[in-house]
Order: C-alpha cells, then structure tokens, then sequence
C-alpha cells in the first residue's frame, strides 16, 4: 500500500446488502387513478393500511410531500406506543407505478422498499405490489409479506364498496 494512503487506514468492505423480492398482486374493481390515490392522500393510505384490522393500531397524523424525493411521515399508535413511519418517495409515475423507502421510528425494519405497478383493463385495476426486504435484518420475508397482503386486502376490500 501506497504510504500516504496508509494513514487513512484500509478502505472499509461493506457487504452487499442481501435484498428478496416478495410480490403480492390483486385485481381491483375500480380505476388504476382511484387506486393511486388510496396510495397517496394521507387520509386515505391511513384507513387500510393501519387501523382495527392491522392489531390494535390506532391513527394519528398523517402527512406525506408526494414528488420524487419527497417524505412521508405516518403516526400510528400500536399497543399504546406511538410509531412513526416514514419514507421516502423515489419514483412517482402517475397512476402506473410508485416506489418508495419504509422506515418505522427512523430504524430499518427490513423492508427496504416497496414498490407498486397498476395495469388498468377496462374497469379494473390489476395492482401488483414488490417487497424489498434486507436479509441481512429480516431473516425471513414472510411476516412482512404477510402484513403488506392484510393491507393490501384490506384496500380492495375498502374499493369494492366504493
């Protein structure tokens, strides 16, 4: 090693962040623009993606900046603690895909990203929903899959009465 180098120390080696894909889809009976915006407006995203159906999760506030880059802070009160989940927004391409961070009280959970595609046919949506989950904190994918289908239930479940 070159010794004006050697007194920065040796160049650290990160591993690889070890990330597997959990997909979910669902057709929905109603417009891909609809169904964006169940993402999107904070009262709405509150209503399924938290709530009674999720445990005992109750809501609080819900604030996000929808653009690229933008954040997104969702307070929830889950078994009398407060839990702030946040993220960031990395591709908004209105109604067909939306991708963002997931964070809860600032600490990685294991699910590093989520993303979403909509295809609309005729007057229904097919919604299909990527799961980036860390290996390296979530050994096993499935407890997350599982909670984003309970959502993701409960969403069409919401639309379908709409």
């Amino acid at each position: 090693m070159n010794d004006q180098l050697s007194m920065f120390g040796e160049p650290e080696n990160k591993p690889a962040q070890k990330v597997t894909k959990a997909s979910l889809s669902k057709t929905i009976p109603v417009s891909a623009e609809k169904l964006y915006d169940r993402w999107l407006i904070p009262t709405f995203a509150g209503n399924w993606m938290f709530g009674e159906h999720m445990g005992d999760d109750g809501v609080g506030d819900m604030n996000n900046e929808v653009r690229p880059g933008g954040a997104f802070n969702y307070t929830v009160i889950r078994k009398g603690c407060e839990i702030v989940c946040s993220g960031e927004y990395n591709v908004i391409d209105r109604p067909n895909r939306l991708s963002f961070s997931w964070l809860e009280n600032g600490e990685e959970t294991g699910l590093a990203a989520v993303e979403i595609q909509l295809e609309q046919a005729e007057e229904k949506t097919k919604l299909r929903v990527t799961l980036h989950v860390d290996r390296a904190i979530a050994d096993d994918p499935s407890p997350i899959k599982q909670e984003w289908e309970l959502r993701c239930k409960r969403l069409a479940a919401q639309l379908s009465r709409v």
